[in-house]
């Protein structure tokens, strides 16, 4: 058995300071139903800051994750209902809502694939003492020892007199007791739920249309906004004329959003930038909509006001040659450059702005009063949302309050706090409670994009064939994910030396589903293949050379503590974790061409956290744009997968979504604006355009790492590669037209 030590501090429980160690926690929304006098009130023991447990048996778990259609809010009380022996049909969830007595692991940031990772122990210790205190209970009642006790859906039996007590008989008195100084976990052996494909506790309600989502927020008394936004970023509002809106019937008010500049130098500049706009409040959200066409607005474009993708490409292309920020230097790298008979390889690659496209139209709910805002929200990062609303406001954070609501779906684009800070500021000036809503057009139109990244991978190749130094110089729009764009170089080359650069963005940027790691594989699985066939060996083949050498790591004595404490052991399970997806694949031959009649097939591999994903994509040279793509072939290795099912979707969806970017992906921008508006010109891969998917989780006991992002990165190298096998062809970005596909220039020789 795995033994957890307990930190008291850690759980909520009752001691004797409250009547007779019973907590009742009756929770009342602002605007939420008053209990009826004659209505009975369950009494609900509140045993840490995960479970109660009424009288009834009820089990509640405070889901501390937001949900946004990934099967967290399932997936995480699935493990507590696991620890605790709970009956599954017995189980309710409930949001919890901003509070900081959760931790930044606990609650935090729903991002970065981390959601079970970063909850895992905390979770599971819940979950485990809770019924600990249940079986102590039992135990006190039967004068007996809790060894001869045993727990299962939602009971404790006796296992010498048959007795049992169900849950909520225990639940009072088991509150009372001592939490243990150490409890038992379960080994993953042990498991009922966990590993096993549970069904969503959402789906009924999704598919029935009574999920609520932050769009269905209704507040008594509130009134609708909507923006119309400066379209270039940085730029800001000249003059505008309202003469004709404030003429149609419902329109309430019309005013300017800027946030000053003094604020919005202290907002974090991915989490709070807000454009500068003209509200229009309205009795509903189409005429606030409709009204916005009547507006007249001269817009100050700024610095961007006269740039496009070619002049940010020429800018970037400058800096090639430029002084740079050295991120890694490892070896002596210049010999290897200057050596007359080393062959010089230089490759540039390149991955473009994406925009998200959530499915549900970003949104927000406010209500400023008394020196307080209250928000109603889908957002991935409740406390930064706060922290921002309230320098925007210029209030304490104690007097942001914060509702997290789900989403339908997000993808990065829900860490920003631009739409709870405009419904904020327009809440506060016309003092009511406002539901701000954004149309699709606005979402394309005034995303946060994934950064654009120019990367430019060179090779000092000896005469024998073999590589003597690697170069890598990113050049990238801003800082943001800069970690992946250095080399991780769990591929062991002798000479290591990375660059970063940075220029001017000419749109907004923020997390995209995959972050820095989808623009770093791009340039590192590509360049790696462009390798392998240079040097006339298999690409799978070479990538287990490449792994199967010692890496240097750095020197030890420049290295900081947590560096060799953490870092180092990470990265070296990390290391092994790639060489047993390749070996997989190499052992169930996957990437055997025997199997492919006509077409090409590549292979790419990226980690994202700790999560290991290699995938195989299969293409012909044929379609509308020149090629398509047939079949994908994931092989994961994630530690333990907590539910089949969703483990399934998440990769699947990951897959489209990197496979739209490569079809469809990018934006055009003219003066300083993005050109694409909604669906049919900003497109996404299309029901009849899937390719077959195959997902291979790797089987281990080892603890969860995330599923979310993982499958992304690799795609599009793994078509890109692909696309190189079967014609010839070597293109160096995304997304791939047929013009790519005439203009490519053939492989390096």
């Amino acid at each position: 058995m795995d033994f957890m030590m307990m930190n008291r501090r850690d759980f909520l429980r009752v001691g004797s300071k409250i009547g007779g160690g019973l907590m009742v926690s009756i929770c009342l929304p602002v605007y939420g139903k008053f209990i009826s006098p004659n209505q009975t009130v369950t009494a609900n023991i509140e045993f840490n800051k995960f479970i109660s447990i009424d009288t009834n048996g009820e089990i509640t778990i405070m889901l501390t994750k937001h949900e946004m259609g990934q099967g967290t809010g399932t997936a995480i009380p699935t493990i507590i209902a696991d620890e605790l022996d709970a009956d599954w049909s017995k189980i309710k969830i409930e949001q919890a809502f901003y509070n900081p007595k959760y931790t930044w692991l606990e609650m935090g940031t729903t991002g970065g694939s981390g959601s079970i990772a970063r909850t895992w122990d905390a979770v599971r210790t819940a979950g485990a003492t809770t019924k600990a205190l249940l079986k102590q209970a039992a135990a006190n009642k039967w004068g007996v020892d809790p060894m001869v006790l045993e727990v299962n859906n939602n009971n404790v039996t006796n296992r010498i007199t048959n007795q049992t007590f169900c849950f909520g008989e225990l639940a009072e008195e088991a509150a009372k007791i001592p939490i243990p100084e150490s409890i038992v976990l379960k080994k993953p052996k042990e498991y009922i739920y966990v590993g096993r494909s549970v069904k969503n506790r959402i789906t009924k309600d999704v598919v029935s249309g009574n999920m609520r989502y932050g769009i269905d927020m209704n507040v008594p008394g509130m009134v609708y906004a909507s923006i119309e936004r400066c379209p270039v970023y940085g730029g800001a509002i000249k003059n505008y004329d309202d003469t004709e809106v404030r003429k149609m019937e419902g329109v309430i008010d019309v005013f300017p959003i800027a946030i000053p500049q003094k604020i919005k130098d202290s907002l974090h500049s991915i989490i709070g930038y807000v454009y500068d706009g003209i509200v229009i409040v309205a009795t509903s959200t189409w005429i606030a909509i409709k009204a916005r066409k009547q507006l007249k607005v001269e817009w100050d474009g700024g610095e961007n006001a006269n740039r496009n993708i070619v002049s940010l490409n020429e800018d970037m292309a400058a800096l090639k040659d430029s002084p740079a920020f050295m991120s890694m230097d490892l070896g002596d790298v210049e010999p290897c450059f200057q050596n007359p008979e080393n062959k010089i390889l230089e490759m540039e690659y390149n991955t473009p702005y994406q925009t998200h496209a959530v499915m549900e139209p970003l949104n927000a709910t406010a209500h400023f009063q008394d020196d307080v805002c209250e928000i109603w929200v889908g957002i991935q990062d409740p406390e930064k949302t706060i922290n921002n609303v309230s320098k925007a406001l210029e209030i304490s954070e104690e007097k942001v309050k914060i509702h997290v609501l789900k989403s339908g779906g997000s993808f990065g684009r829900r860490y920003a706090a631009d739409t709870s800070i405009e419904a904020a500021f327009i809440s506060k000036k016309i003092g009511k409670p406002v539901k701000l809503t954004w149309t699709r057009e606005d979402e394309i139109r005034n995303d946060h994009c994934q950064p654009y990244l120019k990367n430019y991978m060179t090779a000092a190749i000896t005469p024998d064939k073999s590589v003597a130094a690697i170069e890598n110089q990113a050049i990238c729009t801003i800082n943001y994910a800069v970690w992946s764009t250095k080399w991780d170089h769990y591929y062991a080359f002798p000479n290591i030396r990375c660059y970063r650069s940075k220029v001017s963005t000419l749109l907004q940027y923020g997390a995209w589903r995959s972050v820095g790691e989808h623009s770093a594989a791009l340039s590192k699985e590509c360049f790696v293949d462009e390798l392998a066939h240079y040097l006339e060996k298999d690409p799978l083949d070479y990538r287990l050379e490449l792994l199967s050498h010692e890496v240097d790591w750095g020197d030890p004595k420049e290295m900081s503590q947590a560096t060799i404490e953490r870092m180092l052991p990470r990265k070296r399970i990390l290391r092994q974790r790639q060489i047993e997806v390749l070996s997989y694949i190499k052992a169930k031959e996957l990437w055997s061409k025997e199997t492919l009649d006509t077409g090409g097939k590549g292979l790419a591999m990226m980690c994202f956290g700790d999560t290991v994903c290699a995938e195989i994509a299969e293409v012909t040279m044929e379609g509308e744009l020149g090629y398509s793509v047939n079949k994908i072939t994931a092989v994961v290795h994630c530690g333990m997968v907590i539910n089949p099912h969703f483990g399934r979707g998440q990769i699947e969806g990951s897959i489209i979504w990197a496979l739209s970017a490569i079809k469809y992906g990018g934006v055009e921008i003219e003066n300083g604006a993005i050109q694409r508006s909604n669906f049919h010109d900003n497109k996404v891969l299309r029901m009849d355009e899937l390719p077959e998917i195959e997902i291979i989780f790797m089987e281990s006991e080892e603890r969860p790492s995330g599923l979310g992002e993982p499958g992304t990165p690799p795609l599009a190298p793994a078509v890109l590669n692909a696309i190189f096998d079967a014609c010839g062809k070597r293109i160096r970005k995304i997304p791939v037209t047929k013009r790519d596909l005439v203009e490519s220039m053939d492989s390096i020789s």
